[in-house]
């Protein structure tokens, strides 16, 4: 376990800015309320002692106020979201604090309420009155194997403490950033308890790996802030000091750039054009989405907004490689005027005017990330697809386990983003048969007609290059062919070198062109999809026959599957059009 001193030194001087605080305080509930408009949060797991010293709680609150606060600071535009079990001590804390600031908090208890209190009979009252001022949607009970709609007690302790663990396990890999309030020291128990929880997101507990990754996957591991605390009846200091723990080194810088990301994707999720669109291309994903559960609405608009993110920054994209490849063209078209047909000082200054334009492009474009924002924004509503599908089927899959994970630490940010969207509690009721009809056929159709369009540009593209390399390969024959007439009608020649030389040039820039914008891998990919989406559809229909219990086991494995299979192949979309950056034409 690694601390960073400079994070640390950034909540000292958070302590000693008491005024400062006060003014961030005050305005913090202006900005973070969850709404669901489409920004993507940074998600906090809290673990800790339930049994705190008295004296303590002032110092241990006040540490974690600065710990949001300073947070807040760091990335202004992203909303925070709790993940708190209600238990007595450190849990209830920081529930209050984030009830009190307007944070989004969710509560999964591991055991039914009336069951849940018998662990801390005197506190039953200050338990009570917390659940009541969560919504409703927020809290739910962590599911007993083999349970069903049973509401009954745990039996035997072993129960207990496997409920305990698993809330843990869902606490710990559902955070970005675990809260852990206690003093440090190992548990009784190795898989119950803060010291197991902080484990397992440091990633020292060696878990198996989860079904839909690999041993060769990295694993999900992240942050813990640490504030010191000690046990009720200790007779041990609490200093209430604070530290970062990261698993390695170098995941502070990693986490970071992951959180910059994500703010600065939330930044752009408040623009005017952004928020008014976004709810057309949310009720692409399913007819009346404004009317279904929050959960639902907040997946389905993270979707809209990412989608017309991605729109935008593809406009620009194209726009810039247009130009680029236009000015190419002209640069090539002047250069060969002024060597064969108009030798006058005006056709070179066009030439330089030209090239500082397209330099200038090329620098604006850059500077503005716009390819790397529209890829990982395209990449990001793909996966917000899929996620919002498989809640809506009623699959409990996370997005991020199955996206981007063996790809560059610059893209992890992406799989981050997923794992805020997949942070809350279950649908309150599946659909699958929604899922199927809203994905599965009308993917279908989807595919098949943007396959046909891709095709078509691709076919078009090729056509155009072909024409120009023709037009090359007609003028050269033309000056074997009608050398002697050529040679004394000057400026025909003239015109006939001209048009041999710029022809392969404007060939190839259409070529470039279609390579750039991946033409022919888009088509192949939607042709790709639509077979895929055909075969669901024919799966579909032989799953009609059976009985409904086995339908819909084949529907959820069908669907589970189709996201797994659409995750991969977004996957390697980006990357190759990662490897294809717009650049200065050379030769």
């Amino acid at each position: 376990m690694n601390a960073t001193p400079s994070l640390k030194r950034d909540i000292s001087q958070a302590e000693t800015s008491h005024g400062a605080t006060q003014h961030v305080s005050s305005n913090m509930s202006q900005h973070v309320s969850p709404a669901s408009d489409g920004r993507l949060p940074i998600v906090v797991g809290v673990t800790g002692h339930r049994h705190l010293r008295e004296a303590d709680l002032p110092g241990c609150r006040a540490r974690v106020i600065e710990f949001f606060e300073h947070l807040q600071r760091r990335y202004p535009a992203t909303p925070l979201r709790v993940i708190s079990a209600l238990a007595a001590g450190a849990d209830r804390m920081v529930a209050e604090i984030a009830l009190e600031r307007g944070y989004e908090l969710i509560v999964p208890l591991p055991l039914e309420p009336r069951d849940y209190e018998r662990d801390f009979p005197d506190t039953v009252q200050e338990f009570r009155a917390i659940l009541e001022r969560v919504p409703r949607q927020r809290v739910f009970v962590w599911p007993r194997p083999g349970a069903g709609n049973s509401s009954r007690p745990c039996e035997t302790q072993a129960e207990r403490d496997r409920q305990y663990a698993e809330v843990g396990v869902f606490v710990a890999e559902q955070s970005h950033i675990l809260l852990a309030i206690w003093d440090g020291a190992p548990g009784e128990e190795a898989s119950v308890g803060t010291a197991a929880v902080v484990a397992l997101k440091l990633g020292q507990t060696g878990a198996a790996p989860a079904d839909a990754r690999t041993a060769l996957d990295p694993e999900d591991s992240g942050p813990v802030f640490h504030v010191h605390a000690v046990r009720s009846g200790s007779n041990a200091r609490a200093t209430h000091r604070v530290q970062w723990l990261f698993p390695q080194d170098n995941d502070a810088a990693l986490f970071h750039s992951v959180c910059k990301r994500l703010d600065r994707f939330n930044t752009e999720v408040a623009h005017k054009r952004i928020r008014a669109s976004a709810p057309d291309a949310a009720a692409s994903l399913l007819s009346g989405v404004e009317d279904s559960q929050q959960g639902e609405r907040a997946l389905a608009m993270a979707f809209g907004c990412a989608d017309r993110l991605a729109a935008h920054y593809q406009r620009i994209t194209h726009g810039v490689l247009r130009s680029t490849l236009l000015l190419a063209a002209v640069m090539a078209l002047t250069f060969e005027l002024y060597a064969e047909v108009l030798p006058v000082r005006a056709v070179p200054l066009g030439y330089l005017l030209c090239f500082a334009l397209l330099t200038l492009i090329l620098i604006w474009h850059r500077r503005l990330d716009a390819q790397a924002r529209y890829l990982d924004y395209r990449a990001l509503a793909e996966g917000l697809r899929v996620q919002f599908y498989w809640r809506l089927a009623g699959l409990s899959d996370n997005a991020s386990a199955s996206y981007l994970r063996k790809q560059l630490d610059e893209l992890r940010w992406i799989r981050e983003a997923l794992r805020a969207s997949g942070a809350l509690p279950p649908p309150a009721e599946a659909r699958p048969d929604l899922a199927v009809k809203c994905w599965v056929y009308g993917q279908a159709v989807y595919y098949s007609v943007r396959a046909r369009q891709h095709e078509g540009r691709t076919l078009r593209i090729e056509r155009c290059s072909q024409i120009f390399l023709s037009i090359g390969l007609l003028a050269a024959l033309s000056l074997v062919v009608f050398w002697g007439p050529l040679e004394r009608a000057i400026l025909w020649h003239h015109w006939a070198v001209l048009i041999m030389g710029f022809a392969p040039v404007a060939a190839a820039l259409w070529e470039a062109y279609g390579e750039r914008i991946g033409a022919r891998t888009q088509a192949n990919q939607f042709a790709r999809f639509a077979a895929i989406f055909h075969r669901a559809e024919r799966f579909i229909g032989r799953l009609e026959a059976e009985e409904p219990g086995p339908r819909r086991e084949g529907e959820l494995a069908l669907l589970r599957e189709l996201g797994r299979e659409a995750l991969i192949e977004n996957a390697d979309w980006v990357l190759l059009q990662r490897d294809r950056p717009i650049a200065l034409p050379k030769g």
